[in-house]
């Protein structure tokens, strides 16, 4: 018995190729001959694909290289217009429209202070001494106290929960129309 099964291993195995009993039937390859192919046919592809890869490579790599001198020239030659370009037209004509500039950009930086002054005064106005309004803070004060004395029934501070939503939300009606 040990003895048929180790001269049965010795011998090659036979490549079986299954007939079809009918002719209009398709044929069909054992799965020993398909895995026979396949695995020669990858053999011999790999090998022609290692030989192809080192010149791939290397084409690859100066190609790469010559769009890397190309980019750097065209960004040197970008950028060297554009300082010059800058620099004509901070200098001018008669070299006024540097300072002209600096006097421009002041006015325009103070009356963008004084705007930011008189929203921070509205603002300010608006909300109580902590930046809260008092309205708010009544309301978020209730809102937590109806929370923590209903811990496991929360759904009944439903009208604390609006009450506190309309006085956020007419706050925030008066600050978007204090911006305009």
């Amino acid at each position: 018995m040990g003895n048929s099964q180790s001269t049965n291993s010795t011998v090659a195995p036979v490549e079986q190729v299954i007939r079809p009993q009918e002719p209009s039937t398709s044929v069909q390859f054992a799965p020993s001959l398909l895995t026979q192919l396949t695995s020669s046919s990858s053999e011999s592809s790999s090998s022609s694909s290692n030989h192809h890869d080192p010149v791939i490579l290397s084409r690859l790599q100066a190609e790469v290289q010559k769009l890397r001198s190309e980019e750097a020239q065209i960004l040197s030659s970008i950028s060297s217009a554009l300082e010059k370009e800058n620099l004509d037209k901070s200098t001018g004509k008669d070299g006024e429209a540097k300072s002209l500039n600096s006097v421009v950009l002041s006015r325009d930086l103070e009356v963008v202070r004084e705007k930011v002054e008189r929203m921070m005064g509205k603002r300010a106005g608006a909300l109580g001494q902590k930046g809260e309004s008092s309205e708010v803070e009544e309301g978020r004060k209730g809102l937590v106290q109806c929370y923590l004395n209903n811990p496991t029934q929360p759904l009944d501070c439903y009208k604390q929960v609006d009450s506190f939503k309309n006085i956020v939300g007419k706050l925030e009606k008066e600050f978007v129309a204090s911006l305009s």
